[in-house]
């Protein structure tokens, strides 16, 4: 793939985007991509986040749109549209169909809301989210991502928990990559079968780490991203 071409990162449940920060300081320029941040005050339906998210990104440039965690069903939503100059599709950690875990239980039956304006215990965030890539830094960062508008999260979690995209991935034609990190105990690897059975493209970055890898392992996962970009 040339290298004029420009990153739009689309983030994880937070929605803030500042969770990019490991990652995007691998750039040398940082006018080679776009971070998406949600709105935090209301919750943007998946449907609708096509839109919102083409209201923040050039049309005119060809786009690397990278898909993290939650925002992987909005990238293909995206990308199925074919409208836009797409060289590349990566999803992250990510799920075409939310998987049937303890999140998506919990989502239905727990006020999630009301939990999520509680402050979460370490072990939790270290066991699910860091594993042993788990420091201080990266735990704070994750608390002062997720402590805020906790009733939007909550919205998005049920959102996701409704979603399945699926039917639009043959729509795919563009080279398609998954990091899948090998520790995630979020998303489990089962959510690989959908995509490899309705991705023509899709090619598998199997990466050490847990789920929130792209923090846990910025260099390492933008050194592997751009290796096999090159072969596009």
């Amino acid at each position: 793939m040339e290298e004029n071409i420009h990153w739009v990162l689309l983030p994880g449940m937070d929605g803030t985007g500042n969770l990019f920060a490991p990652f995007a300081s691998q750039f040398d320029d940082p006018q080679n991509y776009t971070v998406i941040s949600y709105p935090a005050d209301y919750h943007v339906p998946y449907k609708q986040l096509p839109g919102y998210i083409k209201e923040q990104i050039p049309t005119n440039k060809k786009l690397v749109l990278l898909g993290e965690s939650y925002s992987g069903p909005a990238a293909i939503m995206l990308a199925a549209e074919q409208n836009l100059d797409i060289g590349c599709l990566i999803l992250v950690s990510s799920f075409a169909k939310f998987p049937s875990t303890f999140l998506k239980h919990i989502s239905r039956v727990l006020p999630i809301s009301l939990l999520l304006k509680l402050p979460i215990p370490n072990w939790l965030i270290k066991y699910y989210c860091f594993g042993e890539w788990y420091n201080q830094a990266l735990g704070k960062m994750l608390q002062n991502n997720l402590g805020h508008k906790a009733g939007v999260i909550a919205q998005r979690l049920y959102d996701a928990s409704q979603i399945d995209v699926v039917p639009l991935l043959p729509r795919l034609k563009m080279p398609c990559l998954y990091i899948q990190a090998t520790k995630d105990k979020l998303v489990p690897p089962k959510v690989l079968v959908d995509l490899e059975k309705g991705i023509d493209k899709l090619h598998v970055i199997a990466i050490e780490g847990p789920h929130f890898i792209l923090q846990a392992r910025p260099e390492y996962c933008y050194g592997k991203l751009n290796e096999r970009l090159k072969h596009f």
